[in-house]
C-alpha cells in the first residue's frame, strides 16, 4: 500500500524514552532522513551545564574521584552509593546532551522534557508548553520501558508496577494527551519476549503483548494512521548486559546492531509500507531447549471458556443458523494443548479422533469446557503419546463428551512422503459443481477453500484447493500453530462434496482412525486433495485422503475418515448465516 510519507519537514514527533539508549539512536537516524522537530521524553533530570569540576573529564575512574572530592568539599561522606548515584545522573545528562546535539547536527530540532509518563498531570502540563513552541504533534514513538527481572515467585507488586506502568499506563497517558486521530504514525517498541516469553520476565512479556494488541485495535480504529508494534529482538546495547549477550550467543541469536535497528525503524516509516500492525525483528527464532523427559506418566486438566465474540471465524461456519465449532478445531485444541505442555515437541499424528457431540454456540454453550489429558507413553526416541477428552457439564450436572483422540508429539517431524507428481487435468464435471453456491457445503468465505473438482468418480475425488489467510484476531481462541485447522478442513469438505454428488444428502464428520501431518497446510498456497472412498451407504461414508502440493509433497494424510449421511441436513446447510 503506498501512501504519503508519514514524516515531513514540519512534523513534530513525540518520543518516550528518546533521550538515551537505543531509542535515542533511532531518533538520530530518523533525523538524518527527516530533519523535523522531536520532543524527547525521559525521567532523567537534565541541565545544559554541568559542574566545573566535571568538565572535560571522561574517564570513569577520574570522574568518580572528582565526585568524591566534591562531596568531601561539601562536608559529606563519599559513600560508594552516593558516588555511583551522582555518576549515573551525570552520565545520563551527558548522553541526553549528546543526543540533542547530534540531532541538531544532522538538521533536526529537538527538545528534552524531563517527565515521568506514568504521571498524567505532569505529562499534560509539560507537553502543553512544548507544543506551543514546536506545534501540533503529528507522530509518536513509545520507546520507554523498565525491567525488573526475577522469577515470578520472587517478584513483588512494586516490581510488576514498575514494568507494567512504563509500557501500558505510559502509553495510555500519551494517547490521552495526544489524540491518535491527529497522528500520522504511531510506533510502539515491543519485545520478542511478548512472543516467546523469557524466564524472569513475565511482567515484561505481558506489558509488551498489551502493546501488540493495542496496535491492532488502534490500526482498526484509525486507518489513516500508520500503527505498528515492533517486537525487537535483543539489541547490542541498551538493556542487554554482557551476561545476556552470552545467553543469546548460546541460543544462536545475533544481537541487533544499533545502526541496523535504527535503519529498520526508518525503513518502516518510509512512504511505502505494508499495513501490518505487528512485526518481529530477530536474526533467528528461539527454539525451546528440550529437557529430559520425566518417565512418570502424568495427567492434566485444563478448563477453558468459549464465546462467540472471541471467535469471529465461527460466523463463517454456521449450520441451521447456529455457529458450530469445526471438527478440525477440536483436534487443534487438543494438539496445541499437548504442545504447550512440552515446549519443543511438535504434533505429528492422532489416532481414533471422534466427534462425540459438536459444540454449538447457542443457549447450549457450556460455561466451561474441560480438557483432560493423560500421558500414555513416553519413549526414549523422543515421542510422547496422550489420550485427550474434551467435555463439559450441563447446568444440572450431566456430563457431555465432545471430542476424544490419542495425540502423538515428537521432537523431530519425519521427512514428508512424496507421491507421484499430480497430473492436473480438469474434468468436465468440475463445471457442474459449485459446492458453496448450491448448498452442498454450508461454509462461508473463511472456509471456502475448494476451488474446483478435478476428478470425481464412484470411488475417487480430486480437488484443487486454496484458502485465503484469516487474520489472527479473527482466529480468536484457535490460532494457527503447528496444525492449521482451517486449511485441513478441506479434506472433510471434499468427502462432503462426494457424498452430496452420489447420495444427494448432507454429511458431517464423525471420526478419523488416523491423521498424520508432515507440514501444516499453509494459507494462500495451492494444494490438492486426493480422496479415496472405501465404503458408503445411505447413512455413512468412509474414505481416506491426502493433501499435497503440485509436486506430490504430502502435507497431511487421513486414514478411515468417517462422516454421517442424512438428507435432513440439506435444508440446514442452506441456513448458513446467523
Amino acid at each position: 500500500m503506498n501512501r504519503n510519507p508519514p514524516i515531513h519537514s514540519s512534523s513534530v514527533i513525540l518520543v518516550s524514552g528518546g533521550g538515551r539508549g537505543i531509542t535515542a539512536q533511532c531518533v538520530i537516524k530518523l533525523a538524518q532522513y527527516y530533519p523535523c522537530n522531536f520532543i524527547l521524553l525521559g525521567r532523567s533530570p537534565f541541565t545544559e551545564t554541568e559542574p566545573e569540576w566535571a568538565k572535560n573529564c571522561r574517564n570513569e575512574a577520574d570522574l568518580k574521584k572528582r565526585i568524591m572530592q566534591d562531596l568531601i568539599a561539601q562536608g559529606e561522606k563519599p559513600t560508594p552509593i552516593k558516588v555511583q548515584k551522582i555518576f549515573k545522573t551525570l552520565s545520563a545528562q551527558r548522553e541526553i546532551a549528546t543526543t540533542l546535539s547530534t540531532i541538531h547536527q544532522v538538521g533536526g530540532q529537538a527538545e528534552y522534557l524531563s517527565v515521568d509518563i506514568t504521571n498524567y498531570a505532569a505529562l499534560q502540563t509539560g507537553l502543553a508548553s512544548v507544543v506551543q513552541r514546536l506545534g501540533t504533534i503529528t507522530g509518536m514513538i513509545h520507546g520507554a520501558g523498565n525491567l525488573a527481572d526475577k522469577l515470578i515467585e520472587n517478584k513483588s507488586e512494586q516490581d510488576f508496577d514498575t514494568v507494567y506502568a512504563a509500557k501500558v499506563e505510559g502509553l495510555e497517558n500519551l494517547l490521552n494527551c495526544v489524540p491518535p486521530s491527529q497522528l500520522d504514525f504511531l510506533v510502539l517498541f515491543s519485545s520478542f519476549v511478548a512472543f516467546y516469553g523469557n524466564a524472569g520476565q513475565a511482567d515484561y512479556a505481558l506489558a509488551n503483548e498489551i502493546l501488540n494488541k493495542t496496535a491492532y485495535r488502534l490500526q482498526h480504529q484509525y486507518p489513516t494512521c500508520h500503527v505498528v508494534s515492533i517486537g525487537w529482538g535483543p539489541w547490542d546495547g541498551g538493556m542487554v548486559t554482557p551476561q545476556l549477550k552470552k545467553v543469546f550467543t548460546q541460543l544462536n541469536i545475533e544481537l541487533i546492531p544499533e545502526s541496523v535497528g535504527a535503519q529498520i525503524l526508518a525503513d518502516e516509516l518510509h512512504d511505502s509500507y505494508a499495513n501490518t500492525a505487528q512485526i518481529l525483528v530477530m536474526s533467528n527464532p528461539i527454539v525451546p531447549s528440550l529437557q529430559p523427559l520425566n518417565p512418570d506418566l502424568q495427567t492434566f486438566r485444563i478448563r477453558r471458556q468459549l464465546t462467540l465474540t472471541a471467535n469471529p471465524f465461527l460466523y463463517h461456519h454456521v449450520i441451521d443458523g447456529k455457529p458450530v465449532l469445526p471438527a478440525m478445531c477440536g483436534l487443534a485444541w487438543m494438539a496445541n494443548t499437548c504442545e504447550q505442555l512440552y515446549p519443543g515437541y511438535q504434533f505429528l499424528s492422532c489416532q481414533n479422533y471422534k466427534v462425540l457431540k459438536g459444540i454449538v454456540f447457542d443457549d447450549t454453550l457450556a460455561q466451561d469446557y474441560i480438557l483432560d489429558v493423560k500421558e500414555i507413553n513416553k519413549s526414549k526416541s523422543g515421542e510422547i503419546e496422550f489420550e485427550g477428552l474434551l467435555w463439559s457439564e450441563s447446568r444440572n450436572g450431566i456430563p457431555h463428551y465432545h471430542y476424544s483422540a490419542q495425540i502423538k508429539l515428537v521432537q523431530q517431524i519425519p521427512l514428508a512422503d512424496t507421491e507421484t507428481p499430480l497430473m492436473i487435468r480438469q474434468d468436465s464435471v468440475r463445471l457442474r459443481l459449485f459446492p458453496y453456491q448450491d448448498g452442498t457445503l454450508f461454509h462461508q468465505p473463511y472456509f471456502q477453500g475448494l476451488k474446483g473438482m478435478l476428478k470425481i468418480s464412484p470411488d475417487h475425488l480430486m480437488a484443487h484447493c486454496r484458502f485465503e489467510a484469516i487474520q489472527v484476531r479473527k482466529q480468536g481462541q484457535f490460532p494457527v500453530q503447528t496444525f492449521n485447522p482451517y486449511t485441513a478442513d478441506a479434506l472433510f469438505q471434499s468427502l462432503l462434496v462426494w457424498v452430496r454428488h452420489y447420495y444427494d444428502a448432507g454429511s458431517l464428520p464423525l471420526q478419523v482412525q488416523r491423521l498424520e501431518q508432515f507440514k501444516a497446510i499453509p494459507f494462500e498456497q495451492d494444494f490438492y486433495v486426493s480422496l479415496t472412498v472405501h465404503s458408503s451407504r445411505e447413512n455413512q461414508a468412509i474414505a481416506s485422503a491426502t493433501a499435497s502440493d503440485s509436486r506430490g509433497q504430502v502435507y497431511l494424510r487421513i486414514s478411515q475418515m468417517q462422516v454421517t449421511v442424512s438428507p435432513r441436513l440439506n435444508p440446514l446447510f442452506l441456513q448458513n448465516t446467523c
